[in-house]
């Protein structure tokens, strides 16, 4: 491409005038501070998301021990007979189991 035709006059033209050369470095400045501006917008929003996600992990967390402690205590053999005997359940008679052959049966 030549250099008095197209693109390079243009470029020729802004370097040679210097208002149009300031007026160009400002609107980049200008431009650049912007995408600045949004960028660091950006990456503060994403880092408050993360920072609302890893508190919700910790609650999460907290309620996944809490409820593990109830499932140990509803398993403990306390909580057990204690629930028998609310329902009025009756314990098991002793089982005696007869072996004829291969076959097993159980006897009560």
């Amino acid at each position: 491409m030549d250099i008095q035709g197209g693109k390079f006059s243009l470029l020729k033209r802004i370097v040679k005038n210097p208002r149009v050369l300031s007026v160009v470095m400002a609107g980049s400045m200008v431009a650049f501070g912007i995408l600045y501006v949004a960028q660091v917008n950006a990456a503060a929003t994403k880092g408050y998301a993360v920072r609302e996600l890893q508190q919700r992990n910790v609650e999460l967390r907290n309620e996944r021990d809490r409820l593990d402690i109830q499932i140990a205590k509803l398993r403990s053999l306390h909580s057990v007979k204690t629930r028998e005997a609310f329902l009025g359940l009756q314990s098991l008679t002793p089982s005696v189991f007869i072996e004829v052959n291969t076959n097993v049966v159980a006897v009560r």
